[in-house]
Formats: C-alpha cells, sequence, structure tokens
C-alpha cells in the first residue's frame, strides 16, 4: 500500500496546494547539463524550436525528469516526418499538445502520452493560400489560433476542425483569452514601417469582433493577469527601439497605463511579470520583474548568480513551480539552448544544444509512454489529489461558486467536487476564521533540509489605491497547516498530526486556544 501525505489547513481562502521541493535558490557553478536536477510536480518538458525561415527544420524536443534523458527531435523519431517549416507556438491543453507551424500553415495536434500525431489542420484561404499562422490559445473546449491574414480560427479541441473564422486587424501576432473576450494584437508587421496600431476585442460568445484599441505602434505579445488586466508590448520600429508596455482594462476595454519599458517578450507567473528585452544594435539584453498587483517594477535585474545571456529568444515559467526558463538562440544559426532559473533568479540548470531558435518551453506532470520508451517510470502528481475533509466557517460566499457544496449535494458528492476544484487549481473558500480543509497526497513529499517541500496558495492582495479604506492596505489572510504522514498505512488521515511553526508562532502576540462559536442568524437573511 502507498504512504500517504496529508495536509490540513486552516485559512480564510485557499486556492490550491502542490509539493514543491526546489524553490530556494541553488549553487550551479558550471550551468552544464550536469546541474541538470528534478523539477517538483514535473514529468517532462518540450522545447519547440522554429528552425530558419523556409528550410522546413522546425523541431521539438522532449526532456524527461524521470530519466534524465533528451529527445532532440523528438515529433520526428515518433512520427518519421518533420514538424514542418518555422514553427512559432507550442501549449498543452488537457491531453493533447498542440504547435502552430507557421510558414507550413497549420497546426500540429499531438497526443501528449504517445508523441503520436493526431492531425494536421491546415489554416488556409478559400483559394487555398496560406494564413500563416502565429499563435494560440485556449478557453473551454475551442482552441483560438491568430493568423497573419488578419483572422482568429475557433477549433473543436475534440473534432479538431475549424468552426469559423473573425476578423481581427492587421498580421495578429499574439493572442489570449481575458474577461470572455479575445484579446488580438495586431501588429501590421508585414507593412513596415506602416505598423498596425491596435488591440482587437472578440466577444467569445458572438465570435465577432467588438472593438479595436489603440495601443501604440507594432503590438505583439499579450497576455492575461488575474486582476482582469491585458498586458502587451508595442515594439515600433523594431531595430529603433520603441518599446512599451501597455495595460488595457477588461472591464472598460480601454487603456489604463502605457509604462516607458523595453520590452520585447514576457511571462506572467501569479503576481509577476518575467520580461526581457533584446537591443539589436548593442546585442546586449536583460529580463526584469514587474509586479502586476502593484503595476510597479519589483526587480531591475532578475538574474542574480552573474549568469549571462546571448540571445534571449523565449520565455515561459513552469506552473508546477513557478521556475524561469530562458531560451536562447544565440546568432540565429546554431542550436540554441534552454536556461532554467529559480524564482528568486539563480541558475537551476542549463539544456544545451535543443535545438535551433528554440521559442517555446510547455511542461507536463504526466510521463509519456511513446513507441520509442521502453521504462515504466510514472512521476507523482504536482496538485493534492483528494480532499479527505472540507469545513467552510460562515462568510459572506457560502453557498456560492466558491464553495464545493451545491443544492442537494451529499457529503460525498462535496468532498467529490472539493477535489475536482483543487485539481483544477480553481478557488475554494473556507470561509472566516475556522474554517479548514484536509488535503491529501498519493505519495510522501520529500523533507529536503533547507528547501521549501510545498507550497499554498491562498488569495491574498495588496491595495496600494485604498479603494475600500482611503488607505493603502490590504489581507494577508494567514492560516494554520498541520502535517500528518500515513504511518500505519491504512490510506486514511488517522495518524498524528504536527503543526508547522509560521513566521508568528513564536511571537508573544499570538493567543492560543482561541475560540469562536457561530450561531444561526434569525431571521436567515441577517448577518451571522
Amino acid at each position: 500500500m502507498k504512504k500517504y501525505a496529508y495536509i490540513l489547513w486552516m485559512v480564510l481562502l485557499a486556492t490550491l496546494l502542490h509539493a514543491c521541493d526546489d524553490m530556494a535558490d541553488k549553487e550551479s557553478s558550471s550551468g552544464s547539463d550536469s546541474a541538470v536536477s528534478s523539477e517538483s510536480g514535473t514529468a517532462e518538458l518540450y522545447v519547440l524550436s522554429e528552425g530558419l525561415f523556409n528550410l522546413n527544420n522546425s523541431t521539438l524536443m522532449r526532456y524527461s525528469f524521470n530519466s534524465s534523458t533528451m529527445v532532440k527531435d523528438y515529433f520526428r523519431e515518433i512520427n518519421q516526418r518533420g514538424l514542418g517549416d518555422t514553427a512559432n507556438d507550442m501549449a498543452i491543453y488537457g491531453s493533447k499538445l498542440y504547435i502552430v507551424v507557421n510558414v507550413s500553415s497549420e497546426v500540429e495536434v499531438i497526443d501528449l502520452n504517445t508523441g503520436s500525431s493526431l492531425k494536421q489542420i491546415p489554416l488556409l484561404t478559400e483559394n487555398g493560400s496560406s494564413r500563416q499562422p502565429r499563435y494560440i490559445t485556449f478557453n473551454g473546449s475551442k482552441a483560438y489560433v491568430c493568423s497573419f491574414d488578419g483572422t482568429v480560427a475557433r477549433i473543436d479541441t475534440t473534432s479538431l476542425s475549424i468552426e469559423a473564422y473573425a476578423q481581427a486587424g492587421r498580421n495578429p501576432d499574439g493572442i489570449c483569452v481575458q474577461n470572455n473576450k479575445l484579446y488580438v494584437s495586431n501588429s501590421g508587421g508585414l507593412d513596415s514601417p506602416n505598423y498596425d496600431n491596435t488591440v482587437s476585442v472578440i466577444d467569445i460568445n458572438t465570435f465577432t469582433e467588438t472593438k479595436k484599441i489603440t495601443v501604440g505602434s507594432n503590438p505583439g505579445k499579450i497576455l492575461p493577469d488575474k486582476y482582469g488586466d491585458v498586458y502587451v508590448v508595442t515594439r515600433g520600429n523594431l531595430e529603433e527601439g520603441d518599446y512599451h508596455f501597455v495595460q488595457i482594462n477588461s472591464q472598460t476595454d480601454l487603456v489604463t497605463e502605457t509604462f516607458n519599458y523595453a520590452v520585447l517578450n514576457f511571462a506572467i507567473n501569479d503576481d509577476y511579470a518575467y520580461m526581457y528585452n533584446y537591443d539589436y544594435t548593442s546585442g546586449e539584453s536583460w529580463i526584469k520583474v514587474f509586479n502586476v498587483a502593484t503595476e510597479t517594477m519589483e526587480r531591475d535585474n532578475f538574474i542574480t548568480d552573474g549568469t549571462t545571456l546571448t540571445t534571449p529568444y523565449g520565455i515561459n515559467i513552469n506552473p508546477y513551480n513557478g521556475n524561469v526558463y530562458v531560451t536562447d538562440a544565440y546568432d540565429y544559426k546554431v542550436t540554441g539552448d534552454v536556461l532554467c532559473f529559480s524564482p528568486q533568479g539563480a541558475l537551476q540548470f542549463r539544456l544545451s544544444n535543443v535545438g535551433l531558435n528554440p521559442n517555446t518551453v510547455a511542461f507536463s506532470d504526466k510521463a509519456s509512454q511513446s513507441v520509442i520508451d521502453d521504462t515504466d517510470d510514472e512521476t507523482s502528481p504536482a496538485f493534492a489529489n483528494k480532499v479527505w475533509e472540507y469545513i467552510p466557517a460562515p462568510c459572506q460566499y457560502m453557498n456560492t461558486s466558491t464553495t464545493a457544496y451545491k443544492e442537494g449535494y451529499t457529503t460525498t458528492e462535496v468532498l467529490a467536487y472539493a477535489t475536482e476544484l483543487i485539481e483544477a487549481q480553481s478557488l475554494l473558500s473556507l470561509g472566516g476564521f475556522g474554517g479548514s480543509i484536509t488535503l491529501g497526497f498519493d505519495h510522501t513529499i520529500r523533507n529536503v533540509s533547507g528547501e521549501y517541500d510545498f507550497k499554498i496558495y491562498g488569495n491574498a492582495y495588496y491595495d496600494m489605491y485604498g479603494t475600500a479604506t482611503g488607505k493603502p492596505g490590504g489581507s494577508s489572510e494567514p492560516g494554520i497547516v498541520l502535517v500528518s504522514k500515513d504511518t500505519n498505512g491504512n490510506g486514511k488521515p488517522d495518524d498524528e498530526w504536527y503543526e508547522l511553526a509560521g513566521s508568528e508562532y513564536q511571537s508573544d502576540k499570538v493567543i492560543r486556544n482561541y475560540q469562536i462559536t457561530y450561531y444561526r442568524p434569525n431571521p436567515l437573511s441577517a448577518d451571522v
């Protein structure tokens, strides 16, 4: 019988919890492949390399953390053919890996478990000419692909067929979803120097463009944050370096701020945007960290250990631990590298010679089993996979979508739904003081001395404008965490529990054995 790990979490509002063994800085003197370590909750990573324009030499690399092996041309090894010409974007969604191949004008859909091609979806006009697809995003059961011909394709992820096209602006060069709308950056890049300067807003329900937002010349990468905003980089003439970082409010669809930061590409994880730029004249590059919660520059220099980059070409975040992956294309003519940094900016490891012009990194928490694999290795899931007990305290959100209670649900159904929300990384309210949840892992969480072993996400926030009180402030919403190991091996959380000492555990301001009794209000609509 497996040994289980359990965590009891008592807090006001928590979202999800996962094992996290590698959050602290690690020393890496050589930065070579020998420094590669396991990534918590991550079985494999995939690196897409676009190759050279019109040379039909795009590649897909797979690296397995279980076996510490790299297959450089993974797609060809499995499918006995090339990936196509100039692959621009890649994403994992559900059980499939989607790759957007620009010059070949298609979306390659791959079975994530086997590596086999499921379908090549051509994106062609009615007369058969190329639409030149660029980037992909997802919402519900649909994939959305923007193309340089000024359209967005809606693809059903079950049938893998194109359902419809929506019109955007000139030469779209980025797409994202926020507030049930698509935001498409219209670069006008094929009309240089007469660039476009707008972002198209497309209503997902009607799949029609409802507005164009003027943001600045030659907009490119565009991403949503968790606060309802959308960020887009404007690049002007690339050689002149007229860059800006623009914030759009998705409620009003208006530009709320234009930051004078030189940004070529960026990635957002939680409250932080990791932004890089490359000066084509001087050859210099940098990475900065921008706080999307406070809307301020957090760090001017992300890299803290002296690691240098030659030509940053892509940036992605590992969703299972927050590590930052930057690809280096060097002179665009030799195979590039992938560098993994901790959120604190220290190099964790480097994967060398992954492909020609690597641009995108994707991560999977499940080990694939293709025809070239001969092992049965499995990785432990990153997130808690079972809710044993869920007892939220009263709050203003009780019996709403933020709890696991639904009309007519039995206790078993509540726990099953709570487990579903945890695995989906959704909000799950624990109510007011005293609310608790007991979570289980199907494996023992390693206790690594001096490092973080797991992470609990909450909805703490900082309000720099004081919208509620007139003064800056916020809410930390702290909780108490207890852990237990399935020592008796019965698969139940009935062993001894141990409280973890938090930052205020030794404080003389702590009140222990505090109790609150909640009474049912009369009438029921009154405050608790």
